[in-house]
């Protein structure tokens, strides 16, 4: 696999102004960002989270799923501590691409849960791969993370590839009436650590609404 660096830039936010760092997969042509904050090559464990791409989560404020309310906790904790990293990955609808994930989201609206879905198109519950945070991460200097997730199998996998995990920090956030069934079918198919019962509710967006 071939990571290659493109560029950095100063990325301000509501929390904190981040460095955020490109990179593109020649395999595939796909772009791939990192968010730092800090300094993050002094060789202790980084508090940081890998963040799967969620158009509608992240950038259409979908109640659908947690995704969106991840993402903003997870760069509230970074600015927080002072020091950290983000790793946005494009690999949207857990690997299958937006249009799919569309497509999914029609048979959940027939009761399909997610896995179903997934499963009824003919892909497998959950296709990211993570192999190649290991290059960005090499990049970066970052030699261990303090992983924010729910999901074992992220940290198994990210071990695997080669990322030293020096714990798993919990991320519960953003449940509402809209995602209770599709966080459950995480904890019980998907085998996320969260119960329900762990997670905040999810804040009001502040929509300007014009007469």
């Amino acid at each position: 696999m071939t990571i290659r660096f493109i560029a950095a830039s100063r990325l301000p936010t509501p929390w904190a102004t981040f460095t955020m760092h490109g990179f593109e997969d020649e395999a595939t042509g796909k772009d791939h960002i990192a968010l730092t904050l800090g300094d993050v090559a002094i060789g202790e464990p980084v508090l940081g989270r890998v963040h799967s791409e969620c158009l509608t989560g992240d950038a259409l404020f979908s109640m659908r799923c947690d995704c969106g309310y991840q993402l903003q906790e997870a760069l509230k904790r970074i600015a927080a501590e002072g020091r950290g990293v983000l790793l946005y990955l494009r690999q949207e609808g857990r690997g299958i691409g937006l249009l799919n994930k569309i497509r999914a989201y029609h048979l959940q609206d027939q009761g399909y849960d997610t896995v179903e879905a997934n499963e009824h198109l003919g892909f497998g519950a959950d296709l990211r791969r993570y192999d190649l945070c290991v290059p960005m991460l090499e990049h970066l200097g970052v030699s261990s993370l303090r992983l924010m997730t729910n999901n074992p199998r992220k940290v198994d996998a990210l071990t695997r590839d080669g990322v030293t995990i020096s714990e798993r920090v919990p991320l519960t956030t953003g449940r509402n009436p809209h995602n209770e069934h599709y966080l459950s079918t995480k904890a019980g198919k998907l085998g996320h650590m969260m119960a329900l019962d762990d997670f905040t509710p999810a804040g009001d967006v502040d929509i300007e609404r014009k007469p």
